[in-house]
């Protein structure tokens, strides 16, 4: 059974509502590596779970979508002091980065949550550079950012307990699974 193969059958396993431990116990050892089975498992977006935090979810959508609104503008006049192409390129990647990441957080796609708060993180230190110049301006924004990632990183937690903070989680050498 080939890797695609195996993804289908896993994902009708966990639709027909089997227990993510027996799927993994029956789907080890094949062609696919146990640790990307467990990846698979525990990335799954387990519609009850989705359903339960919806609210959630459509408060992060919002945000995103707050965010890439100030990225198109601060983008336009970032790029309008360049040039006219530069206005355009600005604009349109200000503002794309966050709705591709709305686009993810939609769909619930467990790499979209754990890309986020690893390039907000990676950025985090380059928010201080103006701090001399206006430091209240530069706390208001860190703050937000970090009020931003923690909000991702819990929501996360809450759609994916089966995830650390880049793969399955592990006990002992061993998967573990929340059913």
């Amino acid at each position: 059974m080939d890797k695609k193969e195996s993804k289908r059958q896993l994902v009708a396993m966990l639709e027909s509502g089997r227990s993510k431990t027996e799927i993994f116990k029956t789907l080890s050892g094949g062609e696919v590596k146990d640790r990307v089975l467990a990846y698979w498992i525990g990335a799954y977006a387990d519609p009850a779970l989705c359903q339960r935090h919806s609210g959630k979810i459509k408060t992060l959508l919002f945000l995103i979508i707050v965010q890439a609104l100030l990225g198109a503008v601060f983008g336009f006049f970032l790029g309008s002091m360049i040039g006219p192409g530069a206005t355009v390129f600005f604009t349109l990647f200000a503002a794309g980065v966050p709705l591709l990441f709305a686009w993810g957080f939609y769909r619930n796609v467990a790499q979209a949550y754990t890309i986020y708060v690893i390039l907000s993180l990676s950025q985090f230190p380059r928010m201080f550079q103006g701090f001399e110049e206006d430091p209240l301006l530069t706390l208001v924004g860190a703050g937000i950012t970090l009020g931003m990632v923690f909000f991702v990183a819990y929501l996360k937690t809450l759609l994916f307990p089966d995830l650390g903070f880049l793969g399955s989680k592990k006990v002992k050498g061993h998967y573990v699974f929340s059913s």
